[in-house]
């Protein structure tokens, strides 16, 4: 019944004119007609992203949510995905980031039978909401030495079993882009995980990557270079596994002087590469990290965290929103 089910809304997906288009987020606030991510003003109420998108982005058809290892199911609860997003007509993303920073062969091996209850635990989870459902498993996996591991097919492959509990999902690796960001594309950085992958991307419904820049990190250059290193890096990953793929998230922060002027260019320039990554890497879904400014959230990018969205955490248009309006 899984092969059935996941076949068709796979078939669906590669078919379809235009790709699904994703933004990470699940709760925000509202007050009459304004909304925003964070307020101090408790006579804000809470509502699911889904409410901001049909006024805004009516292109938008998928939400993304992270599932981390201290995740609980009432952060979303199976009501409100049901009713807000599944039955409004968006597909619920999962990105299931158990092992993340911590992740490295040791810590795997260590950990596996706490990594499998969870994702048993996630799967029981999965099946009360009825619709079609996408799973994107161990984002940035391909560090730390875990990216040479052969070892890690078999954590995918059982991975993957155990997701296709549920009939009505599709489930994927994700690698992350990393190396010389200078370059287009970076034929040596992307060989290192094959071993880590290539018995388990046989099984896959996709193979899914990231794309993350930051002033804080990067130059204006490399920042500029990302969609068409995206574009390289999916047409990679197709040739060589022959998969559909799936841009699981872009994250470009409009952190430093110059940062929401380059965000911007970063979205203008997907308007002509995602046409290409449909054509060329069989791209069914293109995500954004945040669609909102998430004010206290910390990570690699260090200052810059806060600012991947392209809407101010006050719910006000940064430059970049109106390219990304028009992807599709």
């Amino acid at each position: 019944m899984y092969k059935i089910v996941s076949i068709s809304f796979l078939f669906n997906l590669i078919l379809n004119a235009s790709i699904l288009i994703g933004v990470g987020g699940f709760d925000v606030k509202k007050d009459n007609e304004n909304y925003r991510f964070y307020d101090g003003n408790t006579s804000y109420k809470n509502v699911n992203i889904t409410e901001v998108l049909t006024k805004e982005t009516k292109h938008v058809n998928a939400v993304s949510m992270w599932v981390t290892k201290d995740w609980d199911a009432s952060w979303y609860d199976v009501e409100t995905v049901q009713k807000e997003i599944v039955d409004r007509g968006y597909i619920p993303v999962f990105i299931f980031y158990w092992f993340a920073d911590d992740i490295s062969v040791k810590y795997i091996k260590m950990h596996k039978k706490s990594y499998f209850d969870a994702l048993k635990e996630f799967t029981i989870y999965l099946r009360k909401i009825n619709g079609k459902k996408i799973v994107i498993l161990n984002p940035e996996y391909n560090m730390n030495g875990v990216e040479k591991w052969k070892g890690m097919n078999d954590i995918f492959l059982k991975s993957f079993s155990i997701v296709r509990n549920d009939s009505q999902v599709l489930v994927g690796p994700c690698v992350g882009d990393f190396g010389n960001y200078k370059n287009v594309d970076e034929p040596k950085e992307w060989k290192l995980f094959d071993e880590s992958l290539n018995s388990a991307a046989k099984y896959a419904d996709f193979i899914a990557f990231q794309e993350m820049r930051a002033l804080s990190i990067n130059t204006k250059q490399e920042i500029l270079l990302t969609p068409q290193r995206a574009l390289y890096f999916s047409q990679y990953l197709y040739d060589k596994y022959h998969k559909p793929t799936v841009l699981a998230y872009l994250a470009i922060s409009t952190y430093g002087n110059e940062g929401r002027s380059i965000q911007e260019e970063v979205y203008k320039g997907f308007l002509t590469t995602l046409s290409v990554m449909k054509e060329k890497a069989k791209l069914i879904y293109f995500g954004i990290f945040h669609y909102f400014d998430y004010p206290n959230h910390v990570g690699y990018f260090k200052d810059a965290e806060p600012y991947f969205g392209v809407l101010e955490s006050n719910g006000s248009a940064k430059p970049s929103f109106k390219y990304f309006k028009q992807l599709e």
